[in-house]
């Protein structure tokens, strides 16, 4: 394996912009704390072996002392994608990790890790970058990497009150569409990502939950590795919008990601009725 990335478990941004260049490449994210090496992720370094560990952020988010106990488990050496904020961060794994003329840049909010989640095995699978933004302000470090980029089309993830219609307008200068996937809620909003990304009759289909971004967030590459969605439910109930693009989907298989107290076993019951034999 060429790579493996290490994100934040406690910051979610970086991880949203890392996840899809992962799904591209077929390589995982793994999620550390900022002070400390989890023993599980020492061990998974250990067993994957890549021939290089890249950190996404800076060392306020993953310290330097973290980055070496990760090279060390994977014997190989480490290297940092970062920028001076949350969204230069965006930008810079972006600069990394794409070349100019890419077909489609998905832009999400650097405020709220929900539609990301869904948005980013999409990106993944199209080799398009995730990019994040301010809820009403285009940060200039995601302006300059767009004007590198060139896309063809730029596709908002999420509604208004997330990234403004202003936001949207400006991000017009950048590419010759622009569109918005958006629902009145998050769990509709993943439901109207994976609508316009897949066609019935997917593989698998990854269930996340909408309140907790950690489980989603090592999910979405293998999502994106393996051209299955990623959909957002709640913790005891899942919403009717997420059921009714099930049954449209007709997945031959879900996997829950995360334990029951993120998403209780009363809706894994339920998701059975939705796995078409």
């Amino acid at each position: 394996m060429a790579t493996a990335y290490l994100a934040s478990g406690e910051v979610y941004t970086d991880a949203l912009s890392g996840a899809p260049v992962a799904g591209m490449t077929d390589v995982p994210v793994l999620l550390t704390k900022r002070d400390g090496l989890p023993s599980d992720i020492s061990g998974e370094l250990s067993r994957l072996n890549p021939g290089r560990v890249v950190v996404l952020e800076g060392p306020n988010t993953i310290t330097d002392s973290v980055a070496a106990q990760a090279a060390s488990a994977a014997g190989a050496p480490s290297e940092r994608w970062s920028g001076a904020d949350r969204f230069a961060t965006s930008a810079a794994i972006s600069a990394e990790s794409y070349e100019p003329g890419v077909d489609t840049v998905y832009v999400a909010s650097g405020r709220v890790f929900t539609d990301a989640l869904s948005g980013a095995p999409v990106a993944g699978k199209n080799a398009g970058p995730v990019l994040l933004v301010d809820t009403d302000n285009l940060p200039d470090a995601i302006a300059t990497e767009l004007t590198r980029l060139a896309p063809r089309r730029i596709v908002v993830l999420g509604g208004t009150n997330t990234i403004t219609s202003a936001v949207e307008a400006t991000l017009g200068a950048y590419a010759s569409a622009v569109e918005r996937w958006a629902g009145p809620d998050r769990f509709s909003t993943s439901a109207v990502i994976t609508r316009l990304s897949y066609d019935p009759g997917v593989g698998t289909v990854y269930i996340a939950s909408g309140r907790v971004f950690s489980d989603a967030l090592s999910g979405a590459p293998v999502a994106g590795m393996t051209a299955g969605p990623v959909l957002l439910t709640d913790t005891t109930k899942l919403p009717e919008s997420v059921a009714a693009e099930l049954m449209r989907l007709e997945p031959k298989r879900i996997v829950v990601l995360g334990g029951p107290n993120t998403i209780s076993y009363a809706v894994q019951a339920r998701l059975s009725n939705f796995v078409t034999p």
